[in-house]
């Protein structure tokens, strides 16, 4: 894929290290987001950050390990952004 922009991502273990990496790169190409992460407190950070950043920015605590987690991400996911998911 050569064009980012306005495609959005899913990005697990998003509010720290190269999940945070990723996800700043990503919002600098210009693509929508949803962050998932188990650490409420720096989801809500990174989602602040990114979106003062100009981002379109959806964070969802989730614990990969729970199939609900991730089926309620999913829906999250397809609720806020729909299309051009990647």
């Amino acid at each position: 894929m050569k064009e980012f922009k306005g495609k959005v991502a899913v990005i697990t273990g998003a509010a720290s290290g190269i999940g945070r990496g990723v996800a700043e790169r990503c919002v600098s190409e210009g693509m929508k987001l949803v962050l998932a992460d188990i650490d409420d407190a720096n989801l809500a950070k990174a989602e602040n950050e990114l979106t003062a950043l100009g981002g379109a920015v959806l964070g969802v605590k989730t614990d990969v390990s729970k199939r609900s987690d991730v089926e309620l991400l999913a829906r999250r996911t397809l609720d806020a952004f729909g299309q051009g998911i990647c």
